[in-house]
Formats: structure tokens, C-alpha cells, sequence
């Protein structure tokens, strides 16, 4: 039978929010260890209070931090006190960082539970040459320092900003980790080839180009556009693309506008062939 003390030590992996980079990872910690409980972990920084979000059995990756205890009080009222000091240590990083004519763009600092260094978080368009201000900074902290650049989407999401849908922009509230986006997902997925319209907060295009890759993943087997095709021993030729309806728009020689369903076009045989992965040339259009 299993006892209390079988239960604390058995594991499961949570998943945990650092409060610093607004960044996911995952952690094996007991099984008492349940979803919205603030936990201390050792990282490379040292030892960090973070946030459970989710307490399930699987995810893919393991990152290297060790689960050390449950967050106690006296973890929380010490965690509180850091901010606060570590917001006095920004206001002197920036203003001696303006003195010596650095381009660079403060963010944050972070002091870890165990006091390991302070990190200073912050984004540049090149290389900063930071050696003096780290002198100056140890002398009136007196503490280890760490500059740490990162990059403009790292920084949104550790700041947060609110998007051009009226939202919460998605890396500083749930995405685990930034997908690739580029001018092709824009083109892909049938938009104005107009970058600016797609542009976030960060600069960069925006995440949610990215959500409905999938659906648009028809467009490899569709009839090219312009190309003439015969249907029912006519020609057409194929004029536009229709996703959010799922048909494609043919025009006949005489002017007649047919437009036919995305499962039309299959049985039709309009479908182009392409190797899926799981059979040769078959035109599944998966």
C-alpha cells in the first residue's frame, strides 16, 4: 500500500511561467504540486520563484532547472522586495547608460531568490560595448552584474503590449515559443502583400500569421492561378482562390464565372498530385 511519504516523492512534470521573460518551460516536481502554486526552481540564474500553469503528465521538453520547494512566505515576501529593488537598479542602469552615450534599451532588471547577480535585460539594433557601465553599476550596486540583450519579440513578451486587435498581444500571455513568420505566410494564406498591415508591436510580423498555416496547406494542390483547366469537356481558366469559403473561381472562354468547392475539385480530378509523405503522388490534398 502506497504510504503519505511515496506520495511526496513521486514526480510529474508542470508546466512553469519565470516572472522575468514572461517565457514557458516545464519542470518534473512532486505530485502534490498543483496548477497556480508558485514554486522555487534552480536555474542558471539561480534559484527563481515561478508559476505553475499547468500540472499534467506530458510535455516534450525538460529544460534543465530543478524543482527545489513550494514557494513559502517568507520566498513570496522576499520575491517582493527584489522587484522593488531591482526597479531602483533600472532607474540607475538607464540613467548611466545615458551618460555614456549607449544605444540601448533597458527593459528590465531581475535579482534571483538567492541574490547570484543582478541581470539586466535589454534590446539593441548592434552590439553595446556595456564594459564601463558594468564597472560603474558593481561599484554602486555591489553586486555580480549580467547584461543580457535579447530580441524585440523577447522583449514584448516580457513587457507585454496590447495589439492591433485590441488584445493582449499572444507571446505575453500564452504562446510557449515564436513560430517562424515570414512575407511568404503572408502570400500563403491569400492577404494583401502589403507587410506594414501585418506588422506587430515588436516590428516583426505578427504570431497570428501563423495560427491558420494549416488550413491553407490546400493551396499546394490547388490548380495554379491563370492556368487553363478543363472542366466537363469545357475550358476554364482558374481565376482566384476563396479559403474562408473553400472554392476556387473559374472563368469560361464566353465570360461565365463557375466556382467549385475545395472537395469538388477532387472529385473533378482537378487536384494536383504531390507527395504527402505517406503514399507517392496520390493528390490527396491533405
Amino acid at each position: 500500500m502506497e504510504t503519505v511519504l511515496d506520495i511526496k516523492h513521486r514526480l510529474k512534470v508542470v508546466k512553469i511561467r519565470f516572472f522575468d521573460t514572461n517565457k514557458f518551460s516545464a519542470v518534473e516536481a512532486p505530485v502534490f504540486i498543483k496548477k497556480d502554486d508558485f514554486i522555487v526552481v534552480e536555474t542558471e540564474k539561480g534559484e527563481e520563484i515561478v508559476k505553475v500553469v499547468e500540472a499534467k503528465e506530458e510535455f516534450d521538453d525538460i529544460e534543465s532547472q530543478k524543482f527545489i520547494r513550494k514557494a513559502t512566505k517568507e520566498d513570496l515576501k522576499t520575491f517582493d522586495k527584489h522587484i522593488k529593488e531591482a526597479d531602483r537598479y533600472l532607474s540607475i542602469c538607464k540613467e548611466e547608460s545615458k551618460n555614456l552615450g549607449l544605444k540601448m534599451n533597458l527593459l528590465r532588471a531581475y535579482i534571483p531568490l538567492n541574490r547570484t547577480k543582478v541581470i539586466f535585460y535589454y534590446t539593441a539594433e548592434s552590439r553595446v560595448d556595456f564594459r564601463e557601465l558594468v564597472k560603474i553599476l558593481a561599484k554602486k550596486i555591489k553586486m555580480r552584474i549580467e547584461m543580457r540583450q535579447i530580441g524585440v519579440r523577447d522583449g514584448v513578451q516580457m513587457l507585454g503590449a496590447v495589439g492591433v486587435c485590441g488584445q493582449q498581444c499572444c507571446c505575453s500571455t500564452f504562446l510557449d515559443k515564436f513560430e517562424t513568420v515570414n512575407v511568404e505566410s503572408i502570400t500563403y494564406q491569400n492577404l494583401p502583400p502589403t507587410p506594414a498591415k501585418f506588422t506587430g508591436i515588436c516590428g516583426r510580423l505578427m504570431c497570428c500569421l501563423a495560427y491558420e498555416k494549416e488550413n491553407y496547406e490546400i493551396r499546394d494542390y490547388l490548380p495554379d492561378i491563370e492556368s487553363v483547366v478543363e472542366i466537363d469537356g469545357l475550358s476554364y481558366t482558374v481565376k482566384s482562390y476563396d479559403f474562408i469559403n473553400e472554392f476556387v473561381e473559374f472563368s469560361s472562354e464566353t465570360g461565365e464565372i463557375l466556382r467549385l468547392k475545395f472537395d469538388k475539385l477532387k472529385e473533378k480530378g482537378l487536384l494536383k498530385s504531390k507527395e504527402c509523405g505517406s503514399c507517392s503522388g496520390c493528390g490527396c490534398g491533405k
